[in-house]
């Protein structure tokens, strides 16, 4: 991962790990939508982007494999990522609002499907267990009516460019890494890169929007979209664009839910 030129970090991406380490994630996210639309850069919620950090089994190993992307070597602090596919107002039923994703193992109980090229059609109430989704953030990226017309159109296209986006061969090489617990070599090391991220990439890519320009590579992770949150802002303001949001982070050390959790 390369660092950015300036190192300052993005002053618009909050911690707000103390005053939400007790409550729920939907409460978190719900606050965070409303923080968000009073910086005028809530997108109507569309297209919003979400980071979560599991502690289950293939959160723990999501994490623990990205810790090659970071100079520390530290394990990230995020295992998934998903986008917001419907408006949020305040009316808006945040347990069932509609999220697109593309997760290792998911959450409503559906396999994922080959012709949908593994994009899977959720809602945001499957991370609201804080003890097992222990780290969540929520950012957007200021973006004009007609581009959220097309980011909402591009996602729902997951078959546009499977040359390019085989989001179920990758899901492929992260299952069987997963299921041999480090037998197999790291994805990543491999050049595969983690489904959910490559996703978001995918999407902002219709709007000419490199949404990871810390990567040195093609290689995706949600490390990568974390990093360019906090310290790539100012690549994102000479494209006269604020990229903005909120983070709890109750495990930076990634440490795995107990068989009785």
């Amino acid at each position: 991962m390369r660092n950015s030129e300036t190192s300052t970090r993005n002053p618009d991406i909050k911690d707000w790990t103390s005053k939400y380490q007790k409550r729920t994630n939907l409460q978190f996210f719900n606050d965070a939508f409303a923080a968000l639309r009073k910086q005028n850069i809530a997108n109507r919620g569309l297209m919003t982007v979400g980071l979560v950090g599991s502690r289950d089994l293939p959160g723990h190993t999501l994490r623990m494999a990205q810790a090659i992307l970071r100079w520390d070597l530290r394990p990230s602090y995020w295992s998934h990522v998903f986008v917001v596919a419907e408006p949020v107002t305040t009316r808006t039923s945040l347990s069932g609002l509609n999220i697109l994703e593309i997760p290792l193992f998911p959450r409503n109980g559906q396999f994922p499907k080959p012709e949908q090229n593994g994009v899977n059609e959720g809602t945001l109430g499957q991370y609201d267990n804080k003890n097992i989704d222990a780290n969540v953030s929520l950012f957007s990226v200021t973006l004009s009516e007609e581009e959220r017309k097309q980011l909402v159109k591009r996602a729902k296209a997951w078959n546009a460019d499977r040359v390019r986006y085989n989001f179920w061969n990758m899901l492929g090489a992260w299952q069987s890494y997963l299921w041999s617990q480090g037998v197999n070599p790291n994805p990543l090391r491999e050049g595969i890169p983690i489904p959910a991220s490559s996703y978001i990439e995918f999407i902002f890519e219709k709007v000419g929007l490199g949404v990871t320009p810390g990567a040195s590579s093609r290689n995706s992770a949600p490390e990568h979209l974390w990093n360019a949150a906090c310290w790539w802002h100012k690549a994102f303001k000479e494209d006269n664009r604020k990229i903005a949001g909120m983070f709890v982070a109750r495990d930076p050390g990634c440490a795995m839910l107990r068989p009785n959790e």
